[in-house]
Parts: C-alpha cells; sequence; structure tokens
C-alpha cells in the first residue's frame, strides 16, 4: 500500500494595484509567476494522492474480496465435517447393535452349552468367535469414538480460523472506507488548486498584456 505524499500549501492572496506595484511590473510578474507554479505543483500532487488511494482502495477490496472466498470454504469445509460426523455416529450405532446382538447370542449359546453337552464342541468354537468379534466391535468403536474426536476437535479449529478471518474483514472494510474518505478530500482539494491554478494564470496574463 502507497503513502500519500505531503504538499505544501502556498496561499495566493489578492493583488492590489497600488502606484509601487504599477511602477514594479517585472517584480509583481515574478511573484504571480511563483504564485502559477506552486498552484500547479499543488494540483499535480493532489492529483497523485488521488490516484494513490484509488490504488489502495482497489489493493484492500481484493483483500476483502480474499477473505470472503475463505470464509466461504471455511463455512464449506465445517459442513462437510458434521456431514462426516453424522456418518461415523452412523457407524458407531451399526457397531454397537451388532455388539448387542453378539452378546444376546453368546449368552444364549453358553445356556446351551450347560444343556447340550453334545453340541459343547461346536458351540464352543461359536462362542470363541463370537468373543473375538466382540473385542473387535469394542476396538472399531473406541476408533470411531477416538475419530469423532479428532473432528469435534477439527471443527473447534475452523470456528477460530472463522473469527480470525471475521476479525481481519472489519479491518479491512475500516480500512477501504478511510481511504474512500481521503480520496474524497483530495479530490476537492486537487480541484481548488485547478481553480486557484486558473486563476493566477489568468492573472498573470493581464499583467504580461499590461507590461508589453
Amino acid at each position: 500500500m502507497k503513502s500519500i505524499l505531503l504538499v505544501s500549501v502556498i496561499s495566493l492572496g489578492t493583488l492590489t494595484l497600488t502606484a509601487q506595484a504599477k511602477t514594479d511590473v517585472a517584480a509583481s510578474m515574478e511573484h504571480l509567476k511563483k504564485n502559477e507554479e506552486n498552484a500547479k505543483s499543488n494540483k499535480q500532487q493532489y492529483e497523485t494522492n488521488v490516484d494513490i488511494s484509488s490504488k489502495n482502495i482497489v489493493e484492500v477490496t481484493a483483500a476483502i474480496k480474499k477473505l470472503r472466498e475463505q470464509k466461504a470454504q471455511l463455512a464449506s469445509n465445517s459442513q462437510n465435517l458434521d456431514k462426516n460426523r453424522a456418518v461415523l455416529e452412523k457407524m458407531r450405532q451399526k457397531l454397537a447393535d451388532y455388539s448387542k446382538e453378539e452378546s444376546a447370542l453368546l449368552k444364549k449359546e453358553e445356556a446351551q452349552i450347560a444343556q447340550l453337552r453334545s453340541t459343547l464342541e461346536k458351540l464352543e468354537a461359536n462362542k470363541k468367535l463370537r468373543e473375538e468379534n466382540i473385542s473387535a466391535y469394542q476396538l472399531k468403536i473406541a476408533e470411531v469414538e477416538k475419530e469423532k474426536s479428532d473432528w469435534d476437535s477439527q471443527k473447534q479449529a475452523f470456528s477460530e480460523i472463522q473469527k480470525e478471518l471475521n476479525t481481519k474483514e472489519a479491518k479491512a472494510l475500516t480500512e477501504r472506507d478511510k481511504w474512500l474518505d481521503k480520496r474524497k478530500g483530495y479530490r476537492g482539494e486537487a480541484a481548488k488548486w485547478d481553480k486557484e491554478a486558473e486563476v493566477a494564470e489568468q492573472t498573470r496574463v493581464k499583467y504580461e498584456k499590461l507590461k508589453n
């Protein structure tokens, strides 16, 4: 972002045609030319400031657009996190249901072992399988719970980033408003000094005619 140039201000007073001024036309002409040059120089400097303000406004506006794009992307990612977490929750519930079903079967088959010794070998094999399934499901449940916790942490991180982006956007908007106000002032000053330069030039031409 560029800085504003400092300008020197020269007041143009109204010249009074006195007897002494008429006798010293050369000195008056030199003074008028100097005023004209200063007015034109001030006009050019303020016009330069207007250009700088406009460029700065473009840069700040681009930064605001980028911040808003990042916010939109963050919001989209946050929604995806919620969807993925919901899928994981459904998976966890199914696994929990499977585990309950296996537990129920285990209890039933343990009762059958006591009643049906003839089928003990088969039931013992089934018992071992069911127990392995339960352990596998419980481990998977633990993994899903950990992944859910990770998603929650990421969502919290996204929330912090969103707050930061909101703060940056607010600052950028304030910065742009400041430059808009400055540009308005610089344009006014440029117009004023343009008028002053025109008056100075007209006065100089008048005195040149008097000299001739």
